[in-house]
């Protein structure tokens, strides 16, 4: 009945603790000690000549209109193509160890599905009737939904991550941030490339894009990939291979020119795949014990659960995008259309493991669901005159969504037994409902939004923009051939299936620059993200509870600054972020006595300040260095009654969230230490590239429980990642002409064990991972 998140008992003998404080001294020690290294190479760069050696200019479309990186007044993170290749950087995961203050991680289970944490707002749930907190855009389009939205693979341009509340000019409100995903556009010129990768866990990556031009008017491009991965976890129960993963995707493009003032950009884009993510013993990415099998699966998730056969998370997605650009003299108008649709399945197993040699008795979630959503937008981005300049637009999202989730224990279903009214099916001879329930929801959301930037004097901007959003969330549960509740029966039990919220979300900000290559700014910047229900662990209709917007303000100040001609490029951000009404999972008494259950809900308010540094550097030709440093503290400023630490019926101590608790998935440190150097070959009529990457994450919770054993809690997991650093290694090679390159790379080099989720077990990091891979342009 109850999901056994609070003080299951472990493996015993299988863990040790280390007192927290302790091991983040060390990691102090390590990190001053690489700032110094890093310090001591600068001033050097003050008496150098440029030769032509300047940082290349990063353009930007963070205020939904191009600009400079260097003249966006907003804590704002950018990757250009060469960035992604030469980092490693294949996914929107991967970004996560080059941002400050970002933390992500797949979700516990599905690898599709990733969670992300900006400045410690996020969301580890990916049921549809939750909204993340950092959203997804791909070519300004919204990915609203968690559980695809590990992107990656198709010819990337460029990818921005946006840290603080964006509630002004993007298309869906969110707390935490977002991540902007740039795909390239079709060429004028005829060519394209070929790749093919392989790797530890015999991982096969194969890639391949190519521009045909049909006309001087119309342009196409095609795009497809292939992955496959063995896996590199064992079930020594059956030998299983586990964590693999399977993807295949294809995207066709098409720019239409009808003249010098119109760009019209379709595609279309599949992505089909399957990976699991599953818990493995303590101290040991590489080995678990799970009763069921991958093996067996039908088209019924229940079905395959209750027969423990055909673990698995299996997704697909079609999107069709269109942009339509008109620009005139003074202004730019265009129209963005979005259609998604989403279909997920899966089977997991969530048991917690008894020893290496006991197989535990299973705990599964499963799900079937459909996702379809549409977005509109019509935006205009011009001046007026010479000192205003303005982006003003229309928003139109619909979200339409059916899953079918439930929960089985053993052998049989989870059921609420004579606990609630007369109940849909028979639980051990007495009405109750079954945990298996036929969820629908749909969100229409319009908005209306503008901001201006007015130039005081040519050096000192002010800025002030507004959006006004009216969203509806509707509820419906259908019934099931299991017995689960519907409609009727939550509404019966007071629970609100209908939620609707008028929101105005302003922006104030000003920059000054100082010269031309140095800009100081400050900001006030209001966002939310939208209502819901606690559905994932809702075994009764009275725990069906609605939740309210969780609404964030962040002020911000900083500095943007290319210096020694611009050899050397260093922002820093300062931010005090504050946030109500939190959406957060945490523990609540279950039905029957002695239980406990993870509910989601508003757990309180936050507040959480800041710095954040990103530096580059060019100190020689071919030689790049970069850094950034995130330095972050939070605190809960109220925690709600319902969602604090109690004592059970029973007598026992249930530790939920108390006022002292530190935040979840809020790593105080977060560093990169970095370089690239290219190095020309003559004997081998070509290149050769060298880089290298160091990237230190603090120690943090895992869970907003903060719980570890302790003599009130002896068989609690242990929920804190103890901080760690990886390393990053890859060569290539390079032709004169660029036609071939060849590369070999290494993730994870010193094979560190590092704790990313804990949930009834532990959740860690993928092991060393070495890939070579071959390219050929044409």
């Amino acid at each position: 009945m109850n999901l056994p998140l609070k003080d299951p008992k472990q493996e015993a003998g299988d863990m040790t603790f280390t007192n927290p404080n302790s091991v983040r001294k060390k990691s102090a020690l390590k990190l001053g000690a690489s700032l110094s290294l890093l310090a001591l190479a600068i001033p050097s760069l003050a008496q150098a000549q440029s030769d032509g050696l300047q940082l290349e200019e990063i353009v930007v479309t963070a205020t939904r209109r191009a600009a400079s990186l260097q003249d966006v007044p907003l804590a704002v993170s950018a990757f250009t193509a060469a960035d992604l290749e030469t980092r490693q950087i294949s996914s929107t995961l991967d970004l996560v160890r080059s941002v400050p203050n970002l933390y992500g991680s797949n979700n516990t289970g599905v690898a599709s599905a990733n969670t992300y944490y900006i400045r410690g707002l996020g969301s580890t749930e990916q049921i549809a009737t939750i909204d993340p907190a950092v959203s997804t855009y791909v070519d300004d389009v919204v990915l609203p939904r968690q559980n695809a939205n590990n992107y990656g693979y198709f010819d990337l341009e460029q990818m921005e991550v946006l840290r603080g509340p964006q509630g002004t000019t993007f298309g869906r409100n969110s707390t935490g941030g977002a991540i902007s995903v740039k795909l390239k556009k079709p060429s004028e010129e005829f060519g394209g490339f070929m790749q093919a990768s392989y790797g530890s866990y015999d991982q096969i990556l194969l890639r391949g894009d190519v521009n045909v031009p049909v006309s001087e008017k119309v342009l196409t491009k095609f795009t497809g990939f292939y992955t496959d991965d063995r896996g590199y976890v064992t079930n020594v129960a059956n030998g299983e291979r586990l964590n693999s993963l399977t993807n295949w995707g294809a995207r066709g493009a098409v720019r239409f020119l009808p003249n010098d003032d119109v760009t019209v950009d379709v595609a279309l884009e599949h992505m089909d795949g399957q990976g699991l993510y599953l818990r493995t013993f303590a101290r040991d990415n590489r080995e678990t014990i799970l009763r069921g099998s991958t093996k067996g699966g039908t088209s019924d998730e229940v079905a395959d659960a209750l027969a423990n056969r055909g673990v698995r998370a299996d997704y697909d997605t079609t999107a069709v995008t269109a942009n339509i650009e008109w620009r005139l003299d003074d202004v730019s108008i265009e129209s963005i259309t979005g259609y998604r649709t989403i279909n997920q399945s899966f089977v997991l197993d969530f048991s917690l493991p008894a020893s290496r040699t006991t197989v535990p008795l299973p705990f599964y979630l499963t799900n079937a669901g459909g996702y379809d959503m549409f977005s509109q937008e019509f935006k205009a981005a011009g001046n007026f005159g010479d000192r205003l300049s303005y982006v003003a637009g229309l928003y139109y999202f619909y979200e339409n969504n059916s899953t079918l989730a439930g929960q089985v224990f053993g052998t049989s279903l989870s059921c609420s037994a004579g606990l609630y009214g007369d109940g849909n099916m028979t639980c051990n001879g007495v009405p109750g409902y079954s945990s298996v329930r036929d969820i629908r929801n749909k969100t229409t959301s319009y908005a209306a939004y503008a901001q201006f930037d007015y130039a005081l004097t040519d050096a000192l901007t002010a800025i002030a923009g507004v959006r006004y959003t009216n969203e509806v969330k509707k509820l419906d549960l259908r019934p099931t051939s299991y017995g689960g509740m519907t409609t009727a029966d939550i509404v019966a039990a007071g629970m609100a299936t209908r939620l609707e919220t008028n929101k105005v979300t302003p922006k104030f900000g000003v920059n000054y620059k100082v010269d031309p290559d140095i800009m100081l700014f400050a900001s006030a910047t209001n966002g939310y993200k939208s209502g819901g229900w606690n559905s994932r662990t809702a075994y009764l209709p009275e725990t069906f509870q609605d939740m309210s917007p969780e609404t964030a303000w962040s002020y911000e100040a900083g500095m943007k600054s290319d210096l020694f001609d611009r050899r050397v490029r260093f922002n820093v951000t300062g931010f005090i972020a504050e946030t109500d009404n939190l959406q957060l999972s945490y523990t609540t008494p279950g039905p029957i006595p002695g239980t406990t259950l993870s509910t989601q809900d508003n757990a309180g308010d936050i507040r959480v300040k800041g710095l954040e540094f990103e530096l580059s550097v060019r100190p020689a030709r071919g030689l790049d260095v970069f850094a950034t440093l995130g330095l972050q503290d939070g605190k809960y400023t109220w925690v709600n009654p319902a969602a604090q630490s109690f004592v059970s019926p029973t007598g026992a101590y249930v530790n939920a969230i108390d006022p002292t608790d530190e935040l979840s998935r809020l790593p105080k440190r977060s560093l990169a230490l970095g370089a690239t150097y290219t190095v020309p070959v003559e004997a081998l009529h070509g290149s050769l590239t060298f880089s290298g990457e160091a990237n230190h994450t603090g120690g943090f919770w895992t869970t907003a429980s903060n719980s570890t054993p302790s003599a009130q809690t002896p068989t609690a997991l242990d929920t804190f990642a103890r901080s760690y650093t990886l390393y990053n290694l890859s060569v290539s090679y390079l032709s004169d002409d660029e036609a071939w390159r060849l590369g070999v790379e290494c993730k994870n080099c010193s094979d560190k064990l590092y704790l990313t989720s804990v949930f009834n077990g532990y959740y860690y990091g993928e092991p060393r991972r070495i890939r070579g891979t071959l390219t050929r342009k044409f």
